[in-house]
């Protein structure tokens, strides 16, 4: 079975277990983190549990880091083939366009944005630029959604930018609003036709899953990836985790490769 975890963040070796570490310490989750995130070690993670690709993104909590973490990214995916790249920017970068340029240039189609780490809204208006010129291009975003302590994202931040943009194509992470399983918040969201979704996050946070699959069932079928959150989820046990949700046989293999395939037009993966 081909397997695509398109969820997984990393950080230079010199500051992946800081980094990992503090992302768990703020979101308090209820166990330490299974990895500490540099790039060597998620390649080993994947061969272990049989992934055979990867979508790698780490976000700039300044706008003076985007040519920084961007440059990364990419060093790392020229590097290792099993890794697809996933650019960055930032509400106060200024040169998104020459930036956005670039990323294209170098095979890099999707922008990460995580507002609770940096330091803005999701629909923010500084970005609906940005994401003019990713609408224009065909590049992609992808958002972490929903933090109940804070309203920052989650699906009321989204709406507005996929509904302005409408050929923008958005993956609402985390069933669209993490933490916060309210389905009358997240059924906008998923009847809007170019946001989509993934499970990272998800069913591994929760003790009671019954919500989770009543939102599940809210998305269009084709539109649902698999992502792990490497690395404060192993790609192994989530995958574990994916395999016995009882899902249908068809609907599973669409969501561990078929679909992000296919969203992902831009080479055969």
């Amino acid at each position: 079975m081909k397997i695509i975890d398109m969820h997984t963040h990393i950080f230079p070796e010199k500051i992946a277990a800081k980094a990992t570490i503090a992302t768990a310490d703020y979101f308090n989750l209820p166990e330490p983190p299974h990895h500490y995130g540099s790039a060597g070690e998620l390649l080993g993670v994947l061969q272990s549990a049989g992934i055979g690709r990867a979508m790698v993104f780490s976000a700039a909590t300044t706008e003076h880091q985007v040519e920084h973490i961007n440059r990364y990214i990419l060093s790392e995916t020229e590097a290792h083939p099993q890794f697809i790249p996933c650019g960055t920017l930032h509400a106060g970068y200024e040169g998104y366009k020459e930036e956005l340029r670039w990323m294209r240039e170098h095979g890099m189609h999707g922008v990460k944005i995580h507002p609770e780490f940096q330091h803005f809204v999701l629909n923010d208006e500084r970005l609906f630029p940005m994401f003019e010129e990713m609408e224009r291009t065909d590049m992609f975003l992808i958002a972490h959604m929903g933090d109940p302590r804070v309203n920052v994202s989650g699906p009321a931040r989204m709406i507005p930018i996929a509904e302005t943009f409408p050929k923008l194509r958005c993956i609402a992470a985390h069933l669209g609003n993490w933490g916060d399983w309210d389905i009358e918040k997240i059924r906008p969201l998923t009847k809007l036709p170019n946001v989509y979704t993934d499970i990272s996050s998800s069913f591994s946070y929760v003790e009671d899953k019954a919500p989770l699959y009543l939102i599940l069932r809210e998305y269009d079928p084709s539109y649902i990836f698999f992502g792990s959150d490497y690395p404060i989820w192993s790609p192994k046990l989530e995958l574990d985790k994916a395999l016995a949700l009882g899902l249908e046989p068809e609907l599973l293999e669409d969501i561990l490769f078929n679909n992000f395939a296919k969203f992902y037009h831009y080479q055969e993966l």
